[in-house]
């Protein structure tokens, strides 16, 4: 599965613009006084000004960088911003998926990720730089019954399950592109705040081109 564009929301268009293009080095590619678009990689992620002024969305979506590039991709990241530890460490391994990852909040407080997944033939030796985040690769979904949910997204666009329990914690898609179905008021891993529902719009192509809008109850 392949996350061509995500749409999401956020109180803080102007900073996010100076964000993307200052720390991850990432081409801004249409920027309004309440949208900006970003191109990483293969993927574009479309900010959309909140209309309730009063709240302050945070998602939690990963990149996909070169899997033999983790040790330039932290030194590269943790020179611009604070990693997010647990336990004292600031680095995780992910045996069963045979990934590394890092963790790190961008300036509106999403949850981003970084992960080398050393089975993907991506290698790279170009120097790590803004141009090596390839692709959003992974998008957590808070859902009010997990199970259910993706039941529903099986049943509507066919994507297989990658790895989860049903209940606490589900993966679903490939390591290309993958929706993190977790319930609503579990942490973000490795620790970071209770995942809360906000508008998510994802145009995913999986067989086909398909569009699916997130808001915690239904899929479209």
């Amino acid at each position: 599965m392949d996350l061509k564009e995500i749409i999401l929301e956020t109180h803080s268009i102007n900073d996010l613009k100076n964000y993307y293009a200052d720390i991850l080095e990432l081409d801004i590619t249409a920027a309004g006084n309440n949208s900006i678009v970003i191109k990483a990689g293969s993927t574009y992620i479309k900010f959309l000004e909140s209309s309730n002024k009063k709240d302050k969305p945070f998602y939690h979506f990963a990149f996909n960088i070169p899997e033999n590039q983790f040790r330039e991709a932290k030194e590269w990241i943790s020179s611009k911003v604070q990693l997010i530890k647990l336990d004292g460490e600031d680095e995780f391994d992910f045996k069963s998926w045979n990934a590394h990852s890092i963790y790190f909040y961008d300036i509106a407080g999403n949850i981003i990720e970084l992960i080398a997944r050393h089975n993907l033939k991506n290698r790279s030796d170009e120097k790590f730089s803004g141009r090596s985040l390839l692709n959003v690769s992974e998008m957590g979904l808070p859902v009010k019954d997990v199970q259910n949910f993706y039941t529903k997204l099986k049943e509507s666009f066919d994507i297989p399950l990658f790895s989860g329990d049903l209940k606490t914690f589900t993966a679903a898609g490939d390591e290309n592109g993958l929706f993190i179905i977790v319930p609503v008021g579990r942490k973000w891993f490795p620790d970071c705040p209770e995942a809360k529902i906000y508008p998510a719009t994802m145009n995913i192509i999986s067989k086909n081109e398909r569009v699916l809008e997130h808001n915690g109850y239904t899929i479209s």
